[in-house]
């Protein structure tokens, strides 16, 4: 009889063991699955947050470079209607009015541009700012005609390029 005491004391003390290895172990599984669960969580939060700023900013750069194309359209169109008026191509220069909305929609589409990720839009968007501030300030007619010529298919492009990178950020 003693010795079977001491087997069922041996066998409580090893289920004991048992249970409570077990139980360890199960407690560690569970709180590393549910820190991954977190870190998963977490990434996918940080990539919708990231993908969402990335989405307001490409469009808010877009709307700046429409703002800033129209200014320049509408300061090319007051250089026109002088041309008309006195025959001679007034070139702009800092005494003259400031085209309405051209400063304000530069330092927007500068803002904007900041915040986009994507270089190729960043580029595009630049190219775009000095093509069009060289056509506002150009020095003659013809030299405006030629910028002018550029800025739509550059437009395009850009608009192409925004075509390509919204659909990855939804």
């Amino acid at each position: 009889m003693a010795a079977e005491a001491v087997y069922g004391f041996a066998g409580v003390v090893l289920g004991s063991v048992t249970t409570s290895v077990l139980a360890i172990y199960n407690e560690r599984r569970a709180a590393s699955r549910e820190r991954s669960q977190r870190d998963h969580q977490y990434e996918r939060d940080r990539k919708m947050a990231h993908d969402t700023f990335q989405r307001d900013s490409i469009l808010a750069l877009q709307s700046a470079v429409s703002e800033m194309i129209t200014a320049a359209y509408a300061e090319m169109d007051r250089m026109l209607a002088y041309l008309r008026e006195s025959g001679e191509w007034s070139a702009r220069q800092w005494e003259t009015p400031t085209a309405i909305g051209w400063s304000a929609a530069v330092l927007r589409l500068e803002q904007s541009r900041a915040r986009v990720f994507d270089d190729e839009l960043r580029s595009l968007a630049d190219e775009l700012r000095t093509i069009a501030g060289e056509a506002v300030w150009a020095a003659d007619l013809e030299s405006a005609q030629r910028l002018d010529r550029q800025l739509e298919p550059l437009q395009h492009r850009f608009n192409e390029a925004v075509t390509r990178v919204l659909p990855a950020l939804y």
